[in-house]
């Protein structure tokens, strides 16, 4: 991770081939982080990302995508009861790790809850257990990643892409 630009860059696979980049996050309160250029980060990704995968290529790129993480001035994620209703809870500034922590953030909300009062009788017809949802894709038809001829669906990635 850079002190500056972010919690690290990471460069991972789709299951067509594509690469994802990124993210990296700033701390845009910090003035060095708030005035760097659009060019400034994306140079700062792409070197990182040409470290990790010597063969990547920028002008292969095609989607991007940008967004805010959460956070607060306290320095730690906020779960708690409203000052004006118990039963209601701030759940905010859940930056990383919050996706992994979402878990035990809920069963702490549903604590909070209970605690204030809420009664949460137990739902005998839920399921816990849950099938993964799984779409198939038909190949590389109509994905561009490349030069023509490059894993495309004019490429020879896969033959049975062609039908």
């Amino acid at each position: 991770p850079d002190p500056v630009l972010g919690k690290g860059v990471l460069v991972q696979t789709t299951l067509w081939g594509n690469l994802i980049l990124g993210p990296t996050a700033r701390d845009t309160y910090k003035p060095e982080a708030r005035d760097m250029s659009n060019a400034t980060v994306q140079e700062y990704i792409l070197s990182k990302c040409k470290e990790l995968v010597p063969y990547f290529d920028a002008k292969e790129t095609i989607h991007a995508f940008c967004g805010a993480r959460a956070k607060n001035s306290r320095g730690d994620w906020i779960i708690e009861h409203s000052e004006k209703d118990k039963q209601f809870i701030h759940a905010a500034g859940i930056d990383s790790p919050g996706l992994a922590g979402a878990p035990a953030i809920a069963l702490d909300i549903v604590r909070l809850l209970q605690g204030a009062g809420l009664k949460t009788p137990a739902n005998l017809a839920f399921n816990p257990n849950r099938a993964p949802i799984i779409t198939p894709k038909q190949g590389m038809k109509g994905l561009k990643m490349g030069a023509l001829g490059k894993n495309d669906s004019h490429g020879a990635a896969d033959v049975d892409d062609q039908k």
